[in-house]
């Protein structure tokens, strides 16, 4: 990977004439630029697979409890939803990463 000091990028700066119909483009210098995906679709990245792990446990764990509330079976329902809960974040987790490596369309 390149670093910031490797890629150069051009900045043009558009400047008004005096008579106000013209407008000219002239290039001002480099500008330093980060070459790859920028820090934002990382930044997202990070939050779904964050959101891939967290949301199905925490979903099965929550449901279970109310299931289990309400048919008087604990813990039963609450660690078969936390259970399945961690096999479907696993199974999100490996659908990130095949879409990431390129193995899987999304």
């Amino acid at each position: 990977m390149k670093s910031i000091d490797d890629t150069e990028s051009e900045v043009f700066e558009l400047s008004v004439e005096d008579s106000g119909t013209e407008i000219t483009a002239r290039r001002t210098g480099k500008n330093k630029k980060i070459d790859g995906a920028p820090s934002l679709y990382y930044l997202g990245l990070i939050g779904e697979i964050g959101f891939a792990i967290a949301v199905p446990i925490a979903g099965g764990g929550l449901l279970g409890v109310v299931i289990d509330r309400a048919w008087s079976t604990t813990p039963k329902a609450t660690l078969s939803l936390l259970f399945l809960g961690v096999v479907i974040s696993f199974m999100n987790i490996y659908n990130i990463v095949m879409m990431i490596s390129g193995s899987k369309k999304k």
